[in-house]
């Protein structure tokens, strides 16, 4: 009888043994499959990120310089710092000039067309791209910087419970807790957890993700096109008046282009 407890007492620890592992393994690996999946979604972001400042530097060359730029950003109520990061017109795809009776005609239109694609570009970095999912009606937004960001808080909360509710030294004191044999030879040896616990917790921690995501960066929201067309229309007879020559070269860069 005694023997067959034992065996029922053994069987009994194995199991809860093996459901404590599979436990502590299962939170762990769900936060590295997590991390993995935001990690890859990493470089899709970046390449959006150059799209919208690549639009940028090409709406800043239409517009005669970044010293015109800036001016249409703070008439709109952008932050200008995002300026520093955008890089020339080279790498951007070139469109046709609009139609219009005048030089001045075209070159105003061409810049609201310019800045709708900038606006694009840019809404769907922030907020991500809305696109269509078979078997989902409507269009739903793919991932944008802001739920990005959103996300690696997420991660943290589930890496911080994970840490937290199933560190190593629990687990181990748990499985060392079924083992009444083993925690009397313990006690009279003078071992135990105390003092190691806190270091194995540090050593085999899950890491944090870094909530800043610095290697992307943080660009403004922009007017819709309906919303900064008057702004834009001003600034392009402004500059048509003022810096004609400038903007004429600018536009027949863009001409040239389609050639």
């Amino acid at each position: 009888m005694t023997d067959q407890r034992e065996e029922m007492v053994s069987a009994l620890q194995d199991e809860v043994l093996s459901e404590m592992a599979e436990t502590f393994f299962a939170a762990r690996k769900a936060v590295d499959d997590e991390m993995e999946l935001f990690r890859s979604r990493e470089d899709e972001l970046r390449r959006a990120a150059q799209r919208a400042l690549c639009r940028a530097g090409w709406l800043a060359d239409l517009l005669t310089g970044p010293d015109m730029a800036g001016q249409l950003w703070h008439a709109l109520g952008v932050p200008v710092d995002f300026m520093r990061l955008a890089g020339g017109t080279d790498a951007c795809p070139h469109r046709d000039v609009p139609f219009a009776w005048t030089r001045s005609g075209r070159y105003e239109k061409l810049l609201l067309e310019v800045y709708e694609d900038t606006w694009r570009a840019f809404d769907c970095y922030v907020n991500g791209a809305a696109a269509t999912v078979p078997g989902r009606p409507g269009k739903v937004r793919r991932l944008g910087y802001r739920r990005y960001r959103q996300w690696a808080a997420e991660i943290n909360r589930m890496v911080d419970k994970a840490n937290s509710d199933h560190s190593p030294s629990c687990v181990l004191g748990m499985a060392r807790s079924l083992d009444v044999e083993g925690q009397e030879k313990l006690k009279v040896a003078g071992s135990g957890m105390e003092g190691y616990s806190c270091a194995l917790d540090a050593t085999l921690a899950l890491p944090r993700l870094d909530e800043d995501v610095p290697q992307l960066p943080d660009l403004p929201e922009l007017p819709p096109p309906a919303e900064a067309a008057r702004s834009l229309r001003a600034l392009a007879r402004r500059i048509w008046n003022e810096r004609r020559d400038r903007a004429a070269e600018a536009m027949a860069r863009v001409e040239q282009a389609q050639e």
